[in-house]
């Protein structure tokens, strides 16, 4: 995941903070409600290891799920997800650490009290206090943009987008090109100070500014005061990009900032060599667990199939590409009429598709359709989590009408991604640029911490077959 950044660490902080309250009060109460005051003080003490390992264990587990970070999206059932895996991950830790001790560290009856209490407290403050707390003025990042054109503007448009938080407020764009002309002294309301003669340092401090947004190209305006940015970043006011912008707030990186030598040092600096054997590992345990335990609905759904439509397979296969270009078949449950495609020819599925079968709009909804490439999978053909494989034919066009695009090629292919959670069904070349834009930005900050977040809101789909729409 992208860095945790000095202008918003402090704010992120009462997050977790939030959360150790929570989990304080949580134990103090479970105690109280099974033993009584009295027994407080010795039991707390006499179990301290178990308090330590379930704290640690929620706090990890949050942090992992991403809790602990910057939001600029806000779902209920995300938040509840999020909550539950902290809990079941912190018991399960507590779990393995009591039986690897051989001992019982903390009473079932008391863990649960605290667990409830906790969880309670923990969902009211983050779906109540923290969004309310975190738009007050007093807790706003002051940001200055340097800068006025249409760059800079998109800039203001994402970090003061509805549901980011630590609330953003842009309170001056900086003038310092000469050749910048402006109709007035406000650019959509917002101040312009005219920094041309110098002094940025000057401007930020009696701003109050906690972030400064720059393009730093060696051949523009901006170059001229990188002494003085420089300072600031020093003095402990943040300073970024527009494409860090772009990846921090909106968890993408867009084609238009994307450059050749960008590409190569985002591999240089990937984990992706480093954890690919973990991550084929996790793979295949994961996937014959899932196979297992999802066995008896994929019968029922062959079964389905068959009773809807008899004289069609079970199964479809499709051709796609993986890895380095090379071609597989993909597996999915039939959710089409037989020979779809025998007029049209490779084309996107569109929304209220005719070709889709009343049943196979229902497995597409819960994404239900997709479960027969876990066999893709267990073959080394897929991993879980990664870019969506594409069609040979639109892989070819694409790359020719979209730069960058066969950037893809160079990760497995996944049964879930970045894009599918943060784009709904691409049906034109447009969205393809845009799902794109997500690949990108999880190939660059590919880690296990971002795989369970995907892992995570994908169940949003598969529970209420909800997506993400724009």
């Amino acid at each position: 995941m992208t860095q945790l950044r000095s202008h918003i660490r402090s704010q992120i902080a009462w997050i977790a903070v939030m959360d150790l309250c929570s989990l304080l009060i949580g134990s103090v109460a479970g105690v109280m409600l099974r033993l009584g005051h009295e027994e407080l003080r010795p039991y707390v003490f006499d179990h301290l290891e178990g308090w330590l390992v379930l704290f640690s264990g929620v706090i990890l587990a949050n942090y992992l799920a991403g809790s602990y970070r910057l939001q600029y999206t806000f779902s209920r059932f995300n938040l509840v997800v999020t909550w539950l895996f902290s809990v079941l991950f912190a018991i399960l830790i507590l779990s393995m650490t009591s039986y690897a001790w051989l001992t019982f560290m903390l009473g079932r009856g008391v863990l649960f009290l605290a667990l409830a209490v906790y969880s309670a407290m923990s969902l009211i403050l983050k779906l109540l206090v923290y969004r309310s707390l975190f738009r007050r003025e007093v807790f706003q990042c002051r940001t200055v943009l340097i800068g006025t054109g249409a760059v800079m503007r998109e800039c203001r448009r994402i970090l003061e987008g509805e549901f980011v938080l630590p609330a953003h407020k842009v309170v001056a764009y900086v003038m310092v090109g000469d050749d910048e002309e402006l109709d007035g002294p406000t650019v959509d309301g917002v101040v312009v100070v005219d920094g041309r003669s110098g002094h940025i340092g000057e401007i930020a401090r009696c701003l109050g500014a906690h972030l400064i947004v720059a393009d730093f190209d060696d051949s523009g305006p901006v170059r001229k005061h990188f002494s003085d940015l420089k300072r600031l970043r020093f003095e402990g006011i943040e300073v970024l990009t527009p494409l860090i912008v772009a990846e921090i707030y909106s968890g993408r990186t867009p084609l238009e900032m994307v450059s050749d030598s960008l590409l190569m040092q985002s591999t240089l600096e990937s984990n992706l060599p480093v954890g690919r054997r973990l991550k084929r590992i996790i793979d295949v345990l994961a996937s014959s667990f899932t196979l297992v335990l999802w066995a008896p609905m994929m019968a029922v759904i062959g079964l389905a199939i068959k009773l809807t439509a008899p004289r069609s397979p079970v199964f479809y296969t499709q051709t796609r590409v993986g890895q380095f270009g090379k071609q597989f078949r993909m597996l999915k449950f039939r959710t089409m009429i037989p020979n779809a495609e025998a007029l049209t020819g490779p084309t996107w599925s569109q929304k209220n598709d005719p070709r889709i079968t009343a049943f196979g709009r229902f497995l597409r909804r819960f994404r239900l359709d997709e479960m027969p490439q876990l066999a893709n999978i267990l073959r080394g053909e897929m991993t879980i989590v990664g870019p969506r494989p594409e069609r040979p034919e639109l892989v070819e066009k694409l790359a020719s009408e979209i730069p960058c695009y066969e950037e893809r090629n160079n990760m497995v292919p996944g049964l879930t991604g970045w894009a599918q959670i943060q784009y709904p069904y691409g049906s034109s070349v447009e969205d393809a640029k845009r799902k794109l834009e997500y690949d990108l930005y999880y190939m660059k900050h590919l880690s296990f911490s971002l795989d369970l977040q995907i892992v995570l809101r994908t169940l949003r789909i598969v529970v209420l077959g909800k997506e993400k729409t724009v």
